[in-house]
């Protein structure tokens, strides 16, 4: 038996989801990212999800901070019953700590349906992290040792 129609996308912008339908077919199994990141730091945030339901099914995550959408690749995956997949996304750290929405979704033949709000929907929370000291001064002394002998070195 052919799979049924794919998508042609994942389901773009997720806007307000946790308002919208439930549904049993996928679950986020995991999400794995760094619990700190400094400013500007590439993060990766690669997010696991299981098929719940008894037949193939196509499966895609979305992902967003604040007002920032995440994408995910592969947009969609075609999993086996009670498989596993896995997508990965990236996202510029901002100057603040964030927390990173994820929600799965299944395809039903003719649209994208969001999976409930809770098996299905996770999120991950990553600390700026704090910036290494930085130590101002001055060097007043050098030493050298050579064959047990010490010197002071000059500095200028």
């Amino acid at each position: 038996t052919p799979p049924p129609v794919p998508p042609v996308a994942n389901p773009g912008s997720i806007g307000q989801l946790a308002e919208v339908a439930v549904g049993a077919y996928t679950e986020i199994r995991d999400i794995i990212a760094v619990s700190e990141a400094a400013a500007g730091d590439l993060v990766t945030v690669e997010v696991k999800v299981k098929n719940l339901h008894t037949g193939y099914n196509y499966i895609s995550v979305t992902g967003q901070f604040d007002d920032t959408a995440l994408s995910f690749s592969p947009e969609y995956e075609y999993v086996i019953p009670w498989g596993e997949c896995s997508f990965t996304g990236f996202f510029n750290m901002p100057n603040k700590d964030v927390r990173v929405h994820i929600w799965s979704w299944y395809w039903d033949g003719s649209q994208w349906q969001i999976v409930g709000v809770g098996d299905d929907y996770s999120y991950a929370d990553i600390a700026l992290a704090v910036p290494p000291e930085v130590y101002a001064g001055t060097i007043s002394r050098k030493e050298l040792e050579y064959d047990s002998k010490r010197s002071a070195i000059p500095v200028y």
